[in-house]
């Protein structure tokens, strides 16, 4: 049964608040973000995350972070001649490398999904990103895609801000 859409964003918000939880028990450095996702032709749609992003390493005006997390992206309407209809969830694992200098955040991650679209269709999954960080505060630019590995690969690219607990 497919979810309107305000209902698919509901269940996505309450399915991240809920893995919150055991990620705010092995202490801070918990990330929520949300923001806009578009794919090839522009079609666009909400999407939100949470991540945890512990720091690995003081370096030289850096931090090296771990980072794991959820990215819900929220179904479109029907769209001619695409499938861009299912919610889709990417957990994903990488590294995060934030200047302290000058806010620059730059992220790679690999991950798996869970629901297909034409834009993310198929397993593993690439999380890039690229942001400034203001003290709790980032926006960022994520692009998910399969590099290609399978068919169709438009990929998502989203806007999103976020505040670091």
């Amino acid at each position: 049964m497919q979810l309107p859409c305000g209902s698919a964003l509901r269940s996505g918000v309450v399915a991240l608040a809920l893995a919150a939880a055991p990620l705010a028990a092995a202490g801070s450095d918990i990330e929520l973000a949300a923001g806009a996702s578009t794919t090839t032709d522009r079609e666009f749609t909400r999407t939100a995350s949470i991540a945890w992003v512990p720091k690995l390493r003081d370096l030289d005006n850096a931090v090296l972070r771990a980072q794991t997390g959820l990215i819900y992206v929220d179904g479109r309407g029907p769209v001619t001649d695409r499938d861009l209809e299912d919610e889709v969830w990417v957990g994903y694992v990488g590294l995060r490398y934030e200047r302290t200098d000058n806010g620059l955040t730059l992220g790679a991650a690999i991950g798996a999904q869970s629901g297909e679209t034409d834009a993310l269709s198929g397993d593993p999954q690439f999380v890039t990103s690229v942001g400034w960080r203001w003290d709790r505060f980032s926006l960022s630019v994520r692009h998910i895609s399969n590099a290609s590995l399978h068919s169709p690969n438009n990929g998502e690219t989203a806007l999103v801000g976020a505040w670091r607990f």
